[in-house]
């Protein structure tokens, strides 16, 4: 898993070199094939980079965003045991960063690997800084990764939420092939992305959105992204955080998700002392982890 082929982009135009033209109803079929599949969110690799949420506005966040993330710093992780640098290459050919926190304890009786965890990061956030957050997971004996997104840190591409989407499905899907037993946690944005991927059929144990935005269809992006649409009848599978004291992300963003997590049976913890993720006081911020700890591995 350390390098993924993942999916080879499809040409348009199969037999361009063999015409001089395609003739007009030709091009409208195809036309129309490529919209009905991107509207029903399986784009194809050439157009993963389209913006959904408006040409300026789309960019305009990322760029903001992305400014906000640090760069990447080896040095972080230097000297944490069992951590290494690994890469997935997406179906539009772009190469992803990130690292695995390779399990150690408390492995199979055939002493493999239990099972896989994958973190979907906030969006000011990079791999280095993330990855020994998951050392428990590793102990407890899950492989655990955490990519940087395409276009932050050391990942290639441009920053566009289908595309991140996208990637993600990907990734969990190649780890589903690998691995008995999958848990996901997302933070932030990275939580909505793993809402998409579980809404339209990724496959997952357990999973943790911890304060998300119940929407993005308000900011001028397709409704048929917003995590909100994309939660299971089932939910039993799911825990759902957000923070009174939440900083990024206020109590009208988030509440819709969580109210309707809790009615279709997810576990939902709305914290009186927690604030967006990683800017817990110290002491909410182990009781938080040490929540989700134990509802990804079932304790």
């Amino acid at each position: 898993m350390d390098r993924h082929p993942g999916l080879k982009a499809v040409c348009t135009l199969p037999y361009c070199r063999h015409r001089k033209r395609v003739d007009r109803v030709t091009m409208l079929r195809m036309l129309l094939v490529i919209v009905i599949t991107a509207l029903a969110g399986h784009s194809p690799a050439v157009a993963r980079e389209t913006t959904v949420c408006g040409p300026v506005q789309e960019r305009f966040f990322f760029w903001q965003w992305s400014r906000v993330a640090p760069s990447p710093d080896p040095t972080r992780v230097a000297g944490l045991e069992h951590v290494e640098a690994t890469t997935f290459v997406t179906g539009d050919g772009k190469r992803l960063a990130g690292y695995r926190y390779a399990a150690h304890g408390n492995l199979s009786v055939e002493g493999e690997p239990r099972g896989y965890l994958l973190m979907a990061m906030g969006n000011a956030m990079v791999a280095d800084m993330m990855i020994r957050h998951l050392a428990d997971f590793a102990a407890a004996g899950y492989d655990s990764y955490v990519f940087d997104y395409r276009g932050y840190g050391d990942s290639e591409g441009r920053r566009r939420i289908n595309a991140i989407i996208e990637d993600y499905r990907e990734i969990v899907d190649a780890m589903n092939a690998r691995y008995p037993h999958g848990l996901l946690y997302g933070t932030s944005l990275g939580g909505a992305v793993l809402m998409n991927v579980i809404g339209r059929g990724g496959a997952y144990e357990r999973a943790v959105i911890d304060s998300s935005p119940s929407r993005f269809s308000p900011y001028g992006c397709p409704r048929r992204i917003d995590p909100l649409e994309h939660l299971p009848d089932d939910a039993s599978r799911l825990l759902v955080i957000t923070g009174q004291r939440d900083s990024v992300l206020d109590d009208d963003m988030t509440r819709d998700l969580r109210l309707e997590a809790e009615r279709r049976g997810a576990t939902v913890i709305h914290g009186e002392a927690y604030d967006h993720p990683f800017m817990d006081r110290h002491e909410a911020h182990h009781q938080r982890m040490a929540r989700i700890h134990r509802f990804l591995l079932g304790e």
